[in-house]
C-alpha cells in the first residue's frame, strides 16, 4: 500500500542537505574513502553555490521515497516524503497559507497512487489538528499523534526500568495540556506516578476538566511547575518554552515538542536527562534506501511511523485527528508496531543517540538524592531477584558497565549469550534454552555447574554460621583443606598458601622463590600464561598482554618452550631464582612439551638450585586424567599453583603449595611470617567448597573419567581432522584438547580486504587480519552455538585454536553428541570456504567452467 507523509523544513540546511546528495553522492561514499567524498562533494558544492542567486520557487515538492518498506512480518509499503516551503514560525503566523500548500500536497500525493497521508510535525497542527484537511481529503488522512504519545510514554517507561526509578514515588508533570498528544499522555501515566501536575498556557474548561479527572495539579507557570517535578512530559506547538536552568537536579525530560520544548542544541547539565521523545526504530530488516532512514540509521518520527504502519496494515482509515486522542487508540498503535517490529528502547537526546556515560552519569545523580533524602530506591523486604530475572537487562549493563568492546565484538553474533542457569554439563539461557558446556569456565569447572555436593558443603557452612574471614586466626574448613591437598600433592609439598584466584597463587610462587633463594631472576615460557596481575603477567609470555603495563616486573626471561637446550643454558647462568612452567599451554593454543619436558626440567633445575614452578591452575583437579598433570612424568615441583576448579565451580580459590624447607627460609621467622597474606584467603566457604570438591573428584572417579573421554574425543576428532581441509591438528590430553584450524586460505583473505575501498582498516587495526585468519573458528564457534546449541571458546593467545574443555562429568554420548557435531561444522566451513574460494579464482582471471559445464572438451573448442 502506497502511503504519504508531509513535512516541512526543519532548518535552511535540509535544503541544502538534500542538493549535496544529488545523485546519492553521501550514501554512496559517506563512511567508506574520505578522499573521494571529498572531492565528489567539491562538485556539489561548486554547482549547488553557482545556483545560488537563483530565485527559489516555493512549492509543494517530493524530498524522499521510501521504497520497498517490508516487516520482519512480510508486510509491505511504499511511501512518499512531500515538503511543503514553509517553516515551522511561518506556519503559526500564517496557517491558512500553510493549509493552502497542504492541501496542493495531499492531492500530488492522491494523485500518485497513496491511500493514506500522514501530517508530520507542524502540517498536522493547521486546520483543527487535521480535521480539516482530512474533510477535503479523498483519502484517509492522520496526524501520527497517537503513536508519538505511545513513543513518549515508552521513553519513560524504559528509562524508568533501565534505571530502577519507582514511578510511584515521583512526580510527573505533562506540558502542552490541552494539546491532544499532552493530554492522553496525562491520561496513560496518571495510574502510574505518584502525584501529576498538569500545565498550560491558560486555564481553560478543557485544562480544568482535565485535572479534575485525574485528579491533577493545573499550574499555568510552567518554571514554577518544573520545580516541582522529577519526570517531564512536555509537548507543546510553539516550541522553547522550557529552560535547562529550571530543572532539579534527577530530572527526567522527555521532549515531544516540535519545535522542541528545551532549549539549547545540547544537553547543559550531567544531572538532569533529556530525551528527543516521539522517535522510534524501524526494523533492522527494512530497507534503508530512503535518504532519511539512511541518514538517521532508522530512527524515525513516530508520526511518520505512525502513517507507515497504517499503510502495513492496509487500513485507510483516519486515525489521529483533533484536540482529543483515545487512549485504547494509542495502545492499539502501539502494539501493531511492536507486532511489526518496530523499536522503541534506542534513546536519543537532542537528536543523538544517548550514551551509556550519559545514563551512568543520570543515575548517579538519582542515587545521591535518594540517599540523601533515605529514600530507598528498592523495594524494602523484596525477595532477591534470581538469574533469570535479572537477564533481560543483563547484556545492556554488562555493556555500559563492565566490557562495551567485547559486547560491540560478540554480541550480535550470538556468541555472547545470557545464560540465567547452569545445571551439571549445561547451561541454559533466560527463555530455558539449554546448551551443552564445552568450555567449563576455562577449567573452573571440572565438577559441572551446581554440582550437589558441593553446593550443600556450603549451604551447611551457610547453615552452621561458619566464620566468614579471620585472619591471623585458624579456620577449621582452611586447615582440613591444607591437610586434604597435602595428602594428594606430590611428595615434598607440605605447605599451603590460600588466597583468590591462579594469579595470586602464581604472585605467592615467585616471592617464595626470591624470599627462599635470595635470587631475583625469574625464567618462563613464550606462549605462557600464568595471570594478569603484576607479578604474573611478568611471566606470562603473551607481549600483547604485557605491552600496556610497561615497565613490567624487572629480571625476567621467557625461553622457547619444550627446549631442553634452551633451558640448560640458559639455568645454567645460576641467576635465576625459579623456572615456572605449565605442563600444557592451555591458553597458548594447548600446546605440548616434548615427552620428558617436565622430568629434564625438574633434573636441571635441581643441578642449577633453581625452584621448578608448576603452574597447575588449569591442569590440575583431574583436567588431564590424573589429579595433577605432573603425575604424568612423575615430577615432583618444589612449588605448584591450583586454582579454578579447587573452589568445585561454586566458590573462587586458589593455593600455592611448597617444600616446607623454603616456606622457612621464606617465612620462618617472627618478622616474616605474616610478610605475605591474603585477606579472604582461606576464607570459609570458599574451603568448605574445595573440601568438597575434592571428594567429589575422588568418589566420582573424574580424573579417570577425564582419561576415557579424553580418548574418545581424541579418536574422534583426528578422524575428522583428516577428513577436512579446515582442520589443521588435534591435540592436548585428558580434557584439555584443543582443534587448531588452518587459516583462511589466502585468496580468500585477500578478496575479503579488498572489500575495503580505502585499504585502511589492515593499518588502523593491526587485528584484521588476525581475524580474517580465524574466520573458521569464528564459524564454528557460532555454528555450533546456533545450530547445535553448544557452547565452546577459542583460546586467547592462539585464536587459531578450538579449546576442547567440557566438564570432568561429561558423558560418553555427551561426547559423541559433541563429535557429530563438530563433523558437521567442519563440513560446513570446506563447503563455504571451497564454494567462495572456486568463485574467487575463476571470476577474478576469468577462468570460467562453462564450457566443461556443457559437455565441451579443449579439444572441441580447438576444433
Amino acid at each position: 500500500m502506497r502511503f504519504a507523509f508531509l513535512v516541512h523544513p526543519v532548518a535552511d540546511s535540509a535544503a541544502q542537505f538534500i542538493k549535496l546528495d544529488e545523485g546519492g553522492v553521501l550514501r554512496k561514499l559517506w563512511g567508506t574513502d574520505p578522499l573521494r567524498l571529498t572531492g565528489a562533494l567539491h562538485k556539489v558544492v561548486q554547482q549547488v553555490m553557482a545556483g545560488a542567486d537563483e530565485p527559489s520557487v516555493a512549492e509543494v515538492r517530493v524530498v524522499d521515497e521510501l521504497p520497498n518498506l517490508v516487516t520482519p512480518r512480510g508486510a509491505t509499503a511504499h511511501g512518499r516524503l512531500y515538503e511543503i516551503p514553509m517553516g515551522a514560525m511561518a506556519i503559526l503566523e500564517d496557517p491558512d497559507r500553510a493549509l493552502g500548500y497542504i492541501q496542493q500536497a495531499v492531492q500530488q500525493a492522491v494523485d500518485w497512487g497513496a491511500r493514506i497521508v500522514g501530517l508530520g510535525s507542524m502540517t498536522g497542527i493547521v486546520g483543527g489538528r487535521g480535521t480539516v484537511v482530512a474533510e477535503q481529503s479523498p483519502v484517509a488522512v492522520t496526524t501520527g499523534n497517537s503513536l508519538t504519545a505511545y513513543t513518549a510514554l515508552q521513553n519513560v517507561f524504559e528509562t524508568a526500568a533501565e534505571l530502577n526509578i519507582d514511578l510511584a514515588q515521583e512526580t510527573v508533570a505533562v506540558v502542552g495540556i490541552p494539546g491532544s498528544i499532552a493530554s492522553v499522555a496525562a491520561t496513560l501515566i496518571a495510574p502510574h506516578c505518584g502525584r501529576l501536575i498538569l500545565v498550560g498556557r491558560r486555564a481553560s474548561g478543557p485544562a480544568q476538566r482535565l485535572a479534575n479527572q485525574l485528579s491533577a495539579d493545573f499550574i499555568t507557570d510552567v518554571a514554577e511547575a518544573i520545580k516541582q517535578a522529577t519526570i517531564v512530559i512536555s509537548a507543546t506547538s510553539s516550541g522553547s518554552c522550557i529552560e535547562q536552568a529550571w530543572l532539579q537536579p534527577g530530572t527526567l525530560v522527555v521532549d515531544v515538542g516540535v519545535p522542541t520544548d528545551v532549549r539549547g542544541v545540547a544537553a547543559e547539565r550531567d544531572d538532569v536527562l533529556i530525551l528527543t521523545g516521539g522517535l522510534i526504530r524501524v526494523p533492522d530488516a527494512m530497507s534503508q534506501a530512503s535518504r532519511m532512514l539512511w541518514f538517521q540509521h532508522g530512527m524515525i518520527p513516530s508520526c511518520l511511523g505512525e502513517t507507515m504502519l497504517l499503510a502495513l496494515e492496509n487500513r485507510e482509515e483516519c486515525y489521529s485527528l483533533g484536540r482529543e486522542l483515545q487512549p485504547e487508540a494509542v495502545q492499539e498503535i502501539g502494539s501493531i508496531a511492536r507486532r511489526q517490529g518496530f523499536d522503541f528502547s534506542r534513546l536519543y537526546s537532542f537528536g543523538c543517540p544517548l550514551g551509556d556515560d550519559a545514563l551512568v552519569r543520570f543515575q548517579k545523580t538519582r542515587a545521591r538524592i535518594a540517599s540523601k533524602s533515605r529514600r530507598s530506591v528498592t523495594a524494602n523486604g523484596a525477595s532477591p531477584p534470581t538469574p533469570r530475572q535479572l537477564a533481560d537487562r543483563a547484556a545492556r549493563l554488562y555493556a555500559r558497565y563492565i566490557n562495551p568492546v567485547l559486547m560491540a565484538m560478540n554480541g550480535a553474533s550470538g556468541l555472547l549469550e545470557t545464560f540465567a542457569r547452569g545445571e551439571g554439563e549445561y547451561l541454559y539461557d533466560a527463555a530455558g534454552k539449554k546448551y551443552l558446556d564445552f568450555v567449563a569456565g576455562f577449567g573452573s569447572l571440572n565438577l559441572g555447574h551446581n554440582h550437589p555436593a558441593v553446593a550443600a558443603a556450603v549451604n551447611t557452612a551457610i547453615r552452621e554460621q561458619a566464620p566468614g574471614f579471620t585472619p591471623t586466626s585458624v579456620n577449621p574448613y582452611a586447615a582440613t583443606l591444607a591437610e586434604k591437598l597435602v595428602s594428594k600433592a606430590p611428595s615434598g609439598l607440605e605447605m599451603v598458601f590460600f588466597c583468590n584466584s591462579g594469579t595470586e597463587a602464581v604472585e605467592a610462587s615467585i616471592k617464595l622463590a626470591r624470599a627462599a633463594t635470595g635470587r631475583t631472576g625469574l625464567l618462563s615460557c613464550d606462549g605462557a600464561f600464568h595471570g594478569k596481575s603484576m607479578g604474573s603477567l611478568s611471566v606470562t609470555g603473551n607481549p600483547g598482554y604485557q605491552r600496556a603495563f610497561q615497565p613490567l616486573v624487572g629480571d625476567c626471561q621467557r625461553i622457547p618452550y619444550g627446549d631442553f637446550e634452551a633451558l640448560e643454558r640458559t639455568l645454567s647462568t645460576r641467576q635465576f631464582a625459579a623456572f615456572i612452567v605449565e605442563p600444557i599451554q592451555a591458553e597458548g593454543g594447548i600446546r605440548m612439551a616434548p615427552a620428558g619436558y617436565l622430568r629434564e626440567a625438574q633434573s636441571i633445575c635441581r643441578s642449577t638450585e633453581t625452584l621448578l614452578i608448576v603452574d597447575e591452575v588449569q591442569t590440575g583437579m583431574g583436567r588431564t586424567g590424573m589429579t595433577f598433570a605432573v603425575e604424568h612424568e612423575d615430577v615432583h615441583p618444589d612449588a605448584m599453583t591450583l586454582a579454578k576448579s579447587l573452589g568445585g565451580g561454586l566458590m573462587p580459590i586458589g593455593a600455592m603449595l611448597c617444600r616446607r624447607d623454603l616456606w622457612m627460609k621464606a617465612y620462618g621467622t617472627v618478622a616474616t611470617c605474616t610478610l605475605h597474606t591474603s585477606t579472604f584467603g582461606g576464607g570459609s566457604l570458599a574451603t568448605a567448597a574445595g573440601l568438597a570438591a575434592l571428594d567429589v573428584l575422588e568418589n566420582e572417579r573424574l580424573a579417570e573419567n577425564a582419561a576415557c573421554r579424553g580418548e574418545q574425543l581424541l579418536e574422534g576428532l583426528s578422524q575428522i581432522a583428516k577428513r577436512f581441509r579446515c582442520v589443521k591438528q588435534v591435540r592436548g590430553r585428558g580434557l584439555l584438547l584443543g582443534v587448531e584450524f588452518n587459516p583462511l586460505q589466502s585468496n580468500v583473505k585477500s578478496h575479503w580486504l579488498q572489500i575495503d575501498p580505502t585499504g585502511m582498516a589492515r593499518y588502523i587495526a593491526s587485528e584484521v587480519g588476525q581475524m580474517i585468519d580465524a574466520f573458521h573458528v569464528l564459524h564454528a564457534m557460532q555454528t555450533l552455538m546456533q545450530g547445535h546449541s553448544i557452547y565452546t571458546q577459542f583460546t586467547r593467545s592462539n585464536p587459531l585454536v578450538l579449546r576442547i574443555e567440557p566438564p570432568l562429568t561429561i558423558t560418553e554420548a555427551q561426547t559423541q553428541e559433541f563429535l557429530i557435531a563438530f563433523e558437521k561444522t567442519c563440513e560446513e566451513i570446506d563447503f563455504i570456504v571451497s564454494i567462495i574460494g572456486e568463485m574467487i579464482a575463476k571470476t577474478s582471471v576469468g577462468k570460467h567452467d562453462a564450457a566443461q559445464r556443457a559437455g565441451f572438451t579443449p579439444a572441441d573448442s580447438a576444433q
